[in-house]
């Protein structure tokens, strides 16, 4: 009786198991995609080998998901938690690695004889002995105290074990195999733990580390500012070298993997389904204009079910800042002259095909200015504009000719054909400077402002009230139809026809060719999905879509260079695929990492050109001055992470190699550029004996280091293959 009184009070926690089962079941099992029974090699996934318990790994999905729902309850405790799509892939993420980990660990255990006995369990579940109850015991409290009950654990316990129902037999004994599990870990832990030390000369290190300051000044260039024809473009011989020289590098490992080369076809709506709209909305615009009720018209008609008959509803034209309802520009003529309870429309607008009826109308202060703008960026690009500007502005005060100046001038494409003219916009509508001269200087002001954009000359010409429409909106959504997703399907079909007719006969590289200038020719882009074989997957992809393409990926018989059988369906796209590549464990080929090994090799060139326009200028100030940048002066020490030239570690290690002060470095190539730097001053750490604090925060980063970095090893060494994908959608 006791566990179901928990389950009494927990009764929000059955709702949500209830409502985890129906999400299972929506995103669940499409196992009946696949083919016909065949022997399972793999289960859902094998660690050395050996295949994962699928039990053990539903019984750690299950621990998951309520896991996942207590936090949610108890961080708001006032609102019944729901449970999402995301918070399923996590769960799943989390039940896999921590199967994966238990397997691989329960080995580690027995290297070593960690063992947990029935006593110690005993003292975890009561709290006995020294020992803190578990998390599970926990769950078991006084209600009037609020303190652990451990009667009522120990009712509860041994009402599972003397049941003569499996499932509560089953319970008693996965409770005793998870707090196993939990002291396991924890001794294992404490054990790695013990080995952990820092001594005095490492806290000295990094207290120095910390505090010593080396003042520097640097002249630092990107290699994206090298000029495209200052270098040549690495030739295919010197890629091979390069290749030759470097394809063992760690960086190039390649883990075993599927390449997939794709293009997607929009499936969008036709002008057949936009006149279907129209059509649509012709016919029942004049029952709109009749109806007595017009909010309960819009709901019941209208796709997007939305109705006010205040200011929230006040439309304007398109292209206002504003939010809020907007009408085309095609149609503002007769929407502004429109009386109340007119109807204007069909046309098209926000979210599809549109008729909407006035309902009053709202006056909104809006402005009308001209201007002329001198673009900038740089402060000494906005120190010319504004030298710039004070001139013209006096020419045209002179000369009154605004216009002319506006053409000959004005960078602005949005203005510069309309005599510089911004006309009727609403406060907010322009950034901020622009905005206030536009509403608080008195008409006829002539004047510059300053924004981000650069200096702007600017007339206020008007100000007034404007009329605006107070808008109720049916909207019919133009969406495509089953017979325009034929016709794109039918297209896409024709493609890989054709694709396929042109692959026959050639290698893998020359279909790559034909597949890349296919697409480009048919005004598509190329896409790329990479496949790891270690954990299948396809992210971006509908479920369906996802599972032709691990079809593709991994049917038996798969070459590189299969192309898809027919068209992929994802949602609002077709989706034409190839396999473009099947990677091998190991040292890459050429074709796999040229386009990867030729950007090092431009990267190097534009190195070498730097460092050479670098090299024998000792005045740090000249060298900004011929490189066109600015000198970059701070103080670093040698625990910084970045510097203002963003995440360029070798500055760091320049400043501290062993520079004395005034002395510079040679031209330095660092990872996005080259620099070159001089020591201004060094600041050392304050003189002291006392290192106790750098050496508890070494030792407490060396144990959750040495903690993290020991399960990461123990899951690389080992070979672990995730089936989870592959068995869901049939493939093996």
């Amino acid at each position: 009786m006791a566990l179901i009184g928990k389950i009494r009070e927990k009764s929000w926690l059955l709702i949500a198991v209830i409502g985890i089962a129906m999400l299972a079941f929506i995103i669940g099992d499409l196992g009946s995609m696949g083919g016909g029974p065949q022997e399972d090699v793999y289960g859902i996934g094998t660690v050395n080998g050996e295949k994962v318990d699928e039990q053990e790994y539903n019984l750690f999905l299950n621990n998951a998901r309520n896991n996942i729902m207590q936090d949610k309850q108890q961080k708001n405790p006032t609102v019944q938690p729901t449970y999402t799509e995301a918070d399923e892939q996590s769960a799943v993420q989390q039940a896999w690695s921590t199967a994966v980990v238990e397997g691989l660990m329960e080995k580690e255990y027995e290297k070593i004889g960690l063992i947990v006995d029935e006593i110690e369990i005993e003292n975890i579940l009561y709290g006995e002995n020294g020992y803190t109850p578990s998390s599970i015991s926990m769950q078991f409290t006084d209600s009037v105290t609020g303190e652990f009950a451990p009667d009522q654990l120990r009712n509860a316990l041994e009402g599972l074990l003397d049941s003569n129902d499996p499932d509560n037999i089953q319970q008693y004994n996965d409770i005793m195999d998870y707090i196993r599990q939990v002291r396991l870990n924890e001794k294992y832990n404490t054990l790695l733990s013990a080995g952990v030390h820092s001594t005095t000369l490492e806290g000295k290190h990094e207290y120095n580390a910390k505090n010593t300051v080396k003042t520097v000044s640097y002249v630092f260039q990107n290699f994206t500012q090298v000029p495209n024809d200052a270098i040549s473009e690495p030739t295919d011989e010197e890629v091979e070298k390069y290749f030759n020289e470097h394809k063992n590098d760690k960086k190039y490992h390649q883990k075993a993997s599927r390449k997939i080369s794709y293009f997607a076809l929009p499936i969008e709506p036709s002008s057949s389904d936009t006149l279907n709209a129209i059509d649509y909305l012709s016919k029942l615009k004049p029952k709109f204009q009749e109806a007595k009720n017009d909010s309960l018209f819009v709901l019941r008609f209208s796709t997007v079910k939305r109705f006010a008959n205040d200011s929230t509803s006040m439309a304007r034209p398109a292209g206002s800042a504003q939010q809020g309802p907007t009408y085309p520009l095609s149609v503002a003529a007769e929407m502004e002259a429109a009386k109340v309870g007119d109807v204007v429309g069909p046309y098209i607008g926000q979210n599809g095909a549109k008729i909407s009826k006035v309902l009053g109308f709202g006056d909104e202060k809006t402005a009308t200015v001209r201007h002329i703008l001198l673009n900038a960026g740089t402060p000494e690009e906005f120190d010319a504009a504004q030298a710039k500007a004070d001139s013209i502005l006096r020419v045209i005060k002179a000369k009154k000719n605004f216009e002319e100046m506006v053409v000959e001038f004005s960078q602005d494409p949005g203005s510069k054909n309309n005599g510089g003219k911004y006309e009727k916009f609403a406060p907010g509508t322009m950034v901020a400077p622009f905005n206030d001269f536009s509403f608080n200087k008195p008409i006829g002001s002539l004047g510059t402002v300053k924004t981000s954009y650069g200096i702007h000359i600017v007339e206020v010409l008007d100000r007034e009230a404007t009329k605006r429409p107070i808008l109720a909106e049916v909207v019919k959504a133009v969406e495509a139809t089953k017979t325009t997703a034929d016709q794109v399907n039918s297209i896409a079909s024709n493609y890989i026809y054709d694709l396929d007719d042109m692959f026959s006969g050639k290698s893998l590289e020359e279909k790559a060719n034909i597949f890349d200038t296919f697409v480009v020719n048919n005004g598509y882009n190329v896409r790329f999905a990479t496949i790891q074989d270690e954990n299948p997957s396809v992210a971006g992809f509908n479920e369906i879509a996802e599972g032709r393409l691990l079809r593709l990926a991994y049917e038996d018989g798969v070459k590189a260079g299969d192309i898809s059988s027919s068209p992929i369906r994802d949602q609002n796209r077709i989706i034409v695929a190839f396999v473009s590549d099947i990677v091998k464990e190991g040292v890459p080929t050429l074709n796999l990492v040229k386009d990867q090994m030729r950007a090092e090799l431009r990267k190097e060139k534009q190195a070498q050109y730097l460092i050479d326009k670098m090299l024998g200028n000792d005045d740090l100030q000249a060298l900004a001055k011929d490189l066109g940048v600015k000198g970059n002066n701070e103080g670093l020490t040698f625990s910084a992470s970045n510097v203002a030239v963003g995440r360029e570690p070798q500055i760091i290690g320049t400043a501290f190699s062993g520079l004395v002060d005034g002395e510079m470095s040679v031209p330095v190539k660092g990872s996005n550029g080259v620099f070159v730097l001089r020591v201004d001053q060094t600041t050392p750490a304050g003189e002291t004996t006392d290192y106790s604090a750098e050496i508890e925060q070494l030792k407490s980063q060396y144990r959750t280091t040495l903690q993290s970095q020991h399960r990461a090893s123990i899951i690389k060494s080992a070979d672990v293959i995730d089936n989870r994908k592959l068995r869901r959608y049939g493939i093996r």
